[in-house]
């Protein structure tokens, strides 16, 4: 065996045999950690291969030799770091012996994740994918960082494109799969609704991933209703279902208030009616707990626990998010929903900023974006969401971007109440004039919109 295969096993045994290792960011590099060193849109991880060290780093993965390699025992270069990590991470795989989770869907995966790891969690061990790392690069560092000892591991599995699930799916296996909805997203290659259906369905499809044995599905849509049918042409052992209908196998049947912060929950199931308590807050995001009850039940796991813990679940960075920042040395209630937009996600949000209900002299403020990758209809969904906004007669509401721009210069209707500001500065100036204290802030947009951009300026800075 030469110096570079014995560098080989040592760091595929380091990884496989630890947890979290492997980082894709100098910037996350902690003592003792894989530092996997990649071409980006302007520049190799190589140049920050010296800060990785210096942060303590145990090993380095490249595919760029250094002109000086003078730590050659740290440092492995191989011929394509994707087919490394594909390798390691089907070994970590094929030796995990705990339940794998994984989740798709339209809208919702990495909020229904965060939401799963906290509730299994209080019962048992579990290892999660971090972030929204659910493309392929994603997969493999969450695969490769999970804890062998853990009982359960969840993953998100995303697509923006055809065949993305499949070859996703055929490297995680997992044996129990949720299906979050199907709505209208990333339609400039899907096209339609329909073949985001297909696309998904490859999630539970024996031929690449004959490990399944748990389908867990939203029913609200004739799209979801197909998926239904597919599995069950597939011969799915588990399929269970949940929406609004009578016929589903959990439903929501009834919600009451108990005062302005909590809400009473009934699940229904068969036989079994699941009463819990949430926060008014988690209202929208209610199918995440459902889905959680379902694999509570479907697994096995303590009941008890999970109804005693439903008050306390967590909302999720830039998912609707709750943070108080300065603007202008004032304390401003902020919600961020600026990590992602849909058309039925920016409705939602739109009917939460309307239903706030707002104290004598307090003034709340929203601030929508653009909505990405919407294919050819984009423009219809913007202007759909503007008259939306006219039909509930908002005050107080701003728009950015050059599609809500579009969209705004389409309609015929004269005073309206929506604002259009198109750069940062501008609305950060508007918000540092208009906010006073305790006032409410909500902003919603796409990741790349610039909503995303002011949020990030409002939380790091408060102000700018």
């Amino acid at each position: 065996m030469n110096i570079k295969d014995i560098l080989i096993k040592k760091v595929t045994d380091y990884l496989l045999n630890y947890e979290g290792k492997a980082k894709i960011s100098s910037l996350e590099i902690i003592k003792d950690d894989v530092f996997i060193s990649l071409l980006g849109n302007n520049t190799h991880g190589n140049q920050y291969i010296p800060d990785a060290i210096n942060k303590g780093a145990r090993y380095i993965i490249t595919d760029r030799k250094l002109e000086d390699n003078f730590i050659f025992n740290k440092i492995l270069v191989v011929d394509d770091i994707l087919t490394f990590l594909l390798s390691t991470a089907k070994i970590k795989r094929n030796i995990f012996k705990g339940k794998v989770i994984g989740i798709t869907g339209s809208v919702g995966k990495t909020t229904l994740k965060e939401n799963l790891k906290y509730f299994i969690s209080q019962t048992s061990t579990v290892s999660v994918s971090i972030k929204s790392y659910n493309n392929y690069l994603g997969v493999l560092i969450s695969l490769i960082n999970i804890n062998l000892s853990s009982s359960f591991a969840i993953f998100e599995i995303g697509t923006n494109n055809f065949e993305e699930i499949k070859n996703l799916t055929s490297i995680i296996m997992p044996s129990q799969a949720i299906i979050t909805n199907i709505l209208p997203t990333h339609l400039e290659n899907f096209k339609n609704t329909r073949n985001i259906a297909i696309e998904k369905s490859d999630i539970f499809n024996p031929k690449y991933n004959p490990n399944i044995e748990l389908l867990v599905l939203s029913q609200n849509n004739t799209d979801e209703t197909y998926i239904s049918d597919l599995a069950l042409k597939e011969n799915i052992s588990n399929i269970i279902t949940f929406g609004k209908t009578n016929n589903q196998n959990y439903r929501i049947e009834k919600i009451n208030k108990i005062d302005d912060k909590t809400l009473e929950i009934l699940i229904y199931n068969n036989t079994t009616t699941y009463k819990f308590e949430i926060n008014k807050n988690q209202l929208s995001r209610i199918n995440n707990i459902l889905i959680s009850l379902i694999i509570f039940v479907y697994n096995k796991l303590d009941i008890t626990t999970f109804i005693s813990s439903t008050k306390n679940v967590e909302l999720v960075e830039g998912r609707g998010l709750e943070s108080k920042i300065f603007i202008n040395n004032k304390i401003i209630n902020f919600i961020d929903e600026t990590y992602n937009a849909s058309p039925s996600t920016m409705r939602m949000c739109i009917d939460e900023f309307s239903n706030i209900k707002t104290m004598k002299n307090q003034k709340k403020i929203l601030i929508l974006g653009d909505m990405k990758e919407l294919g050819e209809e984009t423009l219809g969904f913007h202007l759909e969401i503007l008259e939306y906004i006219i039909t509930l007669d908002l005050n107080n509401v701003i728009i950015c971007g050059e599609l809500m721009k579009s969209a705004l210069n389409k309609l015929s209707k004269k005073d309206l109440k929506i604002e259009l500001m198109l750069n940062e500065k501008l609305i950060i100036k508007y918000l540092k004039k208009t906010l006073n204290n305790n006032d409410i802030l909500l902003i919603k947009g796409s990741n790349s919109s610039l909503t995303n951009k002011i949020g990030k300026i409002l939380l790091k800075k408060g102000e700018n």
